[in-house]
């Protein structure tokens, strides 16, 4: 594509320019409460998981922040240098599959060994729960990506620690963006379905047992795979 192509804003993206402009102009200022999710969603006239892309991008920047229960508050000035960050942030393609696997390493490996630690039956059934929808929805032939994003999920909240609960819940959509390109990735290498069920299984394996470093470890080993493939397909 030619660098002087005009590319299509995706909505999400004019969510966000019109946030700025609301902080801009002054009408919302710095410690001001944003309107209820619905309220924005009206405003804007988009769906809500639009809306949370977009949120959870301004809150990944700093601009915004999420205090469940109170509210969305302006945290500072949104700028022009800032909205490239935010809307690079947005863009999970190419090379900024590997950013995101920088940081499902730093959150996921350390998350696997609290909740091999702290995790109840009813986490153990979520995240089987959500390893048996994934086999059933690829052995249809489909990619599977919400139930692959909801296994890492689970597993998230199964350290019983709100702040990993929050960081789950803030990047959603975009996380749920990665594991969309990064299982249609996957279509090229029929052979990853079977290592990536044989991962999980060791990950849960290591939960249910309650091996606190042996389950880092299993989901070390499963995101330095992930990294090797799209490297391999990236040509990177």
């Amino acid at each position: 594509m030619s660098k002087y192509a005009i590319q299509k804003k995706k909505l999400y993206e004019e969510v966000m320019e019109q946030i700025s402009r609301l902080i801009r102009s002054g009408e919302y200022r710095v410690g001001d409460r944003l309107p209820s999710l619905q309220e924005l969603s009206d405003m804007f006239e988009v769906g809500k998981p639009t809306l949370r892309e977009a949120l959870s991008v301004l809150t990944a920047t700093g601009v915004l922040e999420i205090r469940h229960g109170s509210g969305i508050f302006v945290r500072k000035l949104f700028d022009d240098q800032l909205y490239d960050v935010a809307a690079q942030l947005g863009r999970v393609e190419g090379e900024k599959l590997l950013y995101w696997l920088e940081y499902r390493r730093a959150i996921e490996v350390e998350a696997a060994g609290l909740a091999a630690k702290r995790r109840n039956e009813f986490d153990i059934r979520s995240i089987e729960e959500a390893q048996m929808y994934l086999e059933e929805d690829t052995a249809k032939g489909n990619i599977g990506a919400t139930w692959d994003y909801e296994f890492h999920e689970k597993i998230a909240l199964a350290t019983h620690n709100p702040i990993f609960s929050q960081a789950v819940t803030t990047t959603a959509d975009i996380l749920q963006q990665f594991f969309e390109l990064s299982r249609r990735q996957s279509l090229a290498m029929p052979s990853r379905k079977e290592i990536v069920t044989n991962e999980h299984r060791e990950i849960l394996d290591c939960i249910k047992r309650g091996q606190p470093l042996e389950a880092q470890r299993a989901m070390l080993r499963h995101i330095d795979n992930v990294e090797k493939k799209v490297k391999l397909l990236s040509g990177i």
